[in-house]
């Protein structure tokens, strides 16, 4: 057979999907024709169509030595390599040399448009589009993406309507749009039009996913690992999904899984560090931790995941170093501050010389931060009131989602023994720094009726779907007692609330003719101080403090009694409910 003929005969067996078959007559031509640039360059494409980026490169470079201004197709192919190998100034060059050689080749136009806006020069990419309509008005693929990466949403949009059978066009204006509907619209249709095509698929899983809508996310998730079993972001995806769904034994196989494929993904090992840190496998979720920190020791989030599970095994102040290094990265996220003065308050126990030296460096570098100088004063026992409301808010905005939990961990008895003393509780009631309405839902019945006061907004948007307040009022306790008349209700709360307030001279002054119920931490009686900081930032109050006070502002039926109000770090928290009446 001659060379001609066996040319042709490999060139039927690629378009067939032969390609091993091909391949083999084509290595056999380059044996006696080793410059025939061709060849080279169908064995890229072959290479290229399996995957084999760096191989299909060389054969690419191999067919342009041979064939240097001939082809500009070879640039072309070559330049898409280098896309997919993420090395964009090569890509570009190639791209670049392609279109010196045809100039009217508007698929070079329009791909060099797309790596230049991918390299994040919009300006130089608008050029080549416009170039690419320029050599041909009804090319949508450039218009798309000149709307695309311009940000032109509305002209997308009416472009995605006039060309519904545009795979390209449907995706890319599902990508731009904010709008859910829109994009999940576009989305559809992409996928309806090309239901193979991984990137439609992807993005419409991905849209699923991040509403939640994990079923419909699965089963795309799953189509695309049917079309290509080792997609790394699909296996992650179904990992996610099933974490939050609790399955925590395939969350974890499909961590694993896509172990085998990159173990470069800093993402993968956080979430499979959560997961192991849920099941309590401290010394593996901190391997997995260390292993994102390493890939990725910029962000913040790591070294304070990292730093979390070191506080869980007790390596408080090596959690403390990993706290302050997100804290310093991202020192506007509050979670990590709020973190830091927890993790110191739980040092001070063990080591209070080292806690208080942390304490006083951090508000030398954060002075306006307002949970260092909290800490700080807590350890020295001084007494500053000025930002206790903003304190309360910034703490109980971060803490809101995860309060109903937590303080369920911490078996709070406090409403326990005031229903024993309450059993039937009548009448309007006002719950001061109510929270997420823990109170409420406990002590409702068709008898009573209650508004609600808290300083966060946070834990007020949670009260509201509990549907148990009639009123909830934004703003700090001491404000509004100034402001509204206490003496419409029947009786008013105050559960685990003053623990962040100083001197309740305040609050209590305002209280006018109704019944208080409330909680105190308990002080230690021998102290001067009739209340002051805890070393956990909260203020423990004297109880000869509050009998006296009550007396004073003229408050009747003073009951006190004893009470463990809750657990915390193995230990029992000490404290006080009181009542009493002002007429």
């Amino acid at each position: 057979m001659s060379y001609d003929l066996m040319f042709q005969k490999a060139i039927e067996l690629q378009n067939a999907g032969a390609l091993r078959q091909a391949e083999d007559i084509y290595q056999k031509i380059l044996q006696v024709m080793p410059e025939n640039s061709d060849v080279w360059n169908l064995l890229g494409l072959i290479a290229q169509s399996k995957g084999e980026l760096l191989r299909a490169t060389d054969c690419f470079l191999a067919a342009i030595k041979y064939a240097p201004t001939s082809f500009y197709a070879h640039f072309f192919n070559l330049g898409l390599c280098y896309k997919s190998l993420n090395k964009p100034k090569e890509a570009i060059d190639a791209l670049q040399r392609c279109i010196d050689l045809k100039k009217d080749f508007k698929e070079g136009w329009n791909l060099l448009g797309i790596l230049f806006a991918e390299n994040n020069d919009l300006t130089e990419a608008a050029k080549c589009f416009c170039k690419a309509l320029d050599i041909d008005a009804q090319y949508e693929t450039a218009r798309a993406n000149l709307c695309y990466y311009t940000k032109d949403l509305d002209t997308l949009i009416q472009l995605a309507e006039n060309q519904p059978d545009d795979f390209e066009v449907q995706l890319k204006a599902a990508l731009l749009s904010e709008d859910p509907e829109i994009k999940e619209k576009f989305g559809v249709r992409a996928v309806s039009l090309e239901p193979d095509r991984l990137e439609g698929l992807l993005f419409l899983a991905n849209l699923y996913k991040n509403s939640e809508r994990f079923s419909e996310a699965l089963k795309l998730y799953y189509k695309v690992l049917n079309l290509d079993e080792n997609n790394l972001e699909a296996i992650l995806s179904v990992a996610d999904i099933q974490l939050a769904l609790k399955d925590e034994a395939t969350a974890e196989a499909y961590y694993l899984k896509s172990f085998n494929i990159s173990r470069n993904v800093a993402g993968a090992h956080i979430n499979y560090g959560t997961l192991l840190y849920q099941q309590k496998r401290f010394a593996e979720a901190l391997e997995e931790y260390r292993s994102a920190v390493l890939l990725a020791p910029e962000k913040p989030e790591i070294s304070y995941n990292l730093a979390l599970i070191l506080k869980e095994t007790g390596d408080v102040e090596e959690a403390l170093g990993l706290m302050f290094n997100a804290h310093l990265k991202a020192p506007d996220n509050e979670i990590f501050a709020i973190n830091i003065m927890e993790t110191l308050s739980l040092l001070f126990q063990s080591n209070p010389e080292t806690a208080l030296k942390i304490a006083q460096n951090w508000q030398k570098i954060a002075p306006d931060n307002v949970f260092s100088k909290r800490i700080l004063n807590s350890f020295c026992g001084v007494i500053d009131e000025k930002d206790n409301a903003l304190y309360a808010k910034k703490l109980f905005n971060q803490f809101a989602e995860s309060y109903d939990t937590t303080i369920q961990k911490l078996n709070p008895q406090i409403i326990q023994k005031f229903k024993e003393l309450n059993p039937s509780l009548e009448g309007r009631i006002l719950d001061l720094g109510c929270g997420t309405g823990l109170a409420a839902v406990s002590l409702k019945n068709p008898k009573n009726i209650f508004d609600g006061v808290d300083v966060s907004e946070n834990m007020l948007q949670i009260a509201r779907t509990k549907q148990v307040y009639e009123n909830l009022y934004h703003t700090d306790i001491e404000s509004f007692l100034k402001d509204y008349d206490t003496a419409s209700y029947n009786k008013v709360l105050a559960f685990d609330v003053f623990c962040y307030c100083g001197d309740l001279e305040n609050i209590l002054k305002f209280v006018r003719q109704t019944e208080i119920w409330f909680s105190v931490e308990a002080g230690e009686e021998n102290r001067a101080q009739d209340f002051y900081p805890a070393p956990n930032g909260r203020y423990k109050h004297k109880k000869s403090y509050v009998e006296r006070l009550l007396k004073q502002l003229n408050f009747e039926n003073i009951k006190m009694f004893d009470l463990i109000l809750r657990e915390e770090n193995g230990q029992d928290v000490a404290g006080f409910l009181f009542g009493a009446i002002k007429h």
